[in-house]
């Protein structure tokens, strides 16, 4: 590869581990996308086998639910049923990338070596990467709220905005327990995963305080429930017609969500030809290969630190995302259900 790149990004990655455990690397942890990434597996197992090029589409099937009303005739001689039926989920990639160049003369004249230069380079590609996947994971779970909420036990529900809202006055103390059940009361199992804006977050982790302290790393878990802090969403439920400024949440079951990466052959094999160079890297924040592609020109690249007979190598590096979550057949329902204080 041109200049040495799979030295350099041999090198590059492993002080990137190393600054990574010693929080050099400053941004924040996206939490939200490491939820999706975490439940993966259980959705979608063998995707990657599936998808061979971008341009593939990969279908995958589920059975249906089929509910009927339990009948009370007695057993007859001549009883006729329906078949139950299955349908298709699509999942949609998004490519994702970030670009930086460097020229062959740029550290000559410079206090730091082009290898410490092109580490950089890739630190901040990281951190782009956590900011701008973090904004994608909130954004996907507000977006695919659920527009279907039968249940009115302890709140009501939004029918424009699609929110479950409790009041804070006289059941704010309790909106955890009162979302829990409103959960159980839509059939979904305990094992919960919420995703909170700043305030409920606050909010709940003060009320878990009371309690056994733990905890950690913008997430906490008691009673079954995960707690996630999810910081665009505050923003989001405040866009809404009702301005929710109280505190929201978006709650899923867990293992209901997933993030599917996917990069080309190519770079997994890190194949090499006269015009460019395919490669990978693995990002240690979530722990995902990222695909990595380089070509050189010939450049006057005085205006960026570089010199007159110089070459320029381009980077881009890249992973193709597709956020998904469990698939339901009523019109408008998904498994992502939209709470907050009013």
């Amino acid at each position: 590869m041109a200049n040495y790149v799979p030295a350099n990004l041999k090198t590059a990655q492993a002080k990137l581990l190393g600054k990574f455990q010693s929080s050099e690397l400053r941004f924040r942890n996206p939490a939200t996308f490491l939820e999706f990434v975490r439940q993966s597996a259980i959705m979608f197992p063998n995707y990657s086998e599936l998808r061979t090029r971008e341009d593939r589409v990969v279908e995958t099937n589920f059975k249906a639910r089929t509910s009927r009303a339990l009948g009370t005739g007695g057993r007859t001689f001549n009883h006729t049923g329906v078949k139950g039926d299955s349908a298709i989920l699509t999942p949609s990639w998004t490519s994702y990338d970030d670009k930086f160049n460097m020229s062959l003369k740029q550290a000559d004249n410079s206090i730091y070596s082009a290898q410490e230069q092109f580490e950089n380079e890739i630190e901040n590609v990281i951190a782009n990467f956590a900011g701008g996947l973090e904004d994608a994971a909130v954004n996907y779970a507000f977006n695919n709220r659920s527009q279907v909420n039968g249940d009115t036990t302890e709140g009501t529900f939004n029918g424009t905005d699609f929110v479950y809202e409790i009041d804070e006055a006289t059941k704010g103390g309790r909106a955890v327990q009162i979302t829990k059940s409103v959960m159980d009361n839509l059939a979904y199992r305990m094992g919960l995963v919420v995703f909170c804006d700043t305030i409920a977050f606050n909010k709940f982790e003060e009320l878990a305080a009371q309690g056994a302290q733990n905890s950690t790393n913008f997430s906490f878990q008691f009673n079954g429930v995960r707690f996630v802090k999810s910081l665009g969403l505050g923003s989001l439920f405040g866009g809404l017609a009702s301005a929710y400024s109280k505190g929201s949440w978006v709650v899923c079951e867990e293992g209901s969500l997933a993030s599917l990466p996917w990069i080309p052959k190519q770079n997994v094999e890190g194949t090499s030809t006269k015009e460019q160079d395919y490669g990978s890297i693995l990002n240690p924040i979530d722990n995902l290969n990222y695909a990595i592609h380089s070509y050189s020109q010939r450049a006057n690249d005085v205006a960026n630190n570089g010199y007159t007979q110089d070459e320029v190598t381009q980077y881009e590096i890249s992973i193709d995302i597709a956020l998904s979550h469990a698939p339901l057949t009523t019109a408008n329902e998904t498994v992502l259900q939209a709470f907050a204080l009013v």
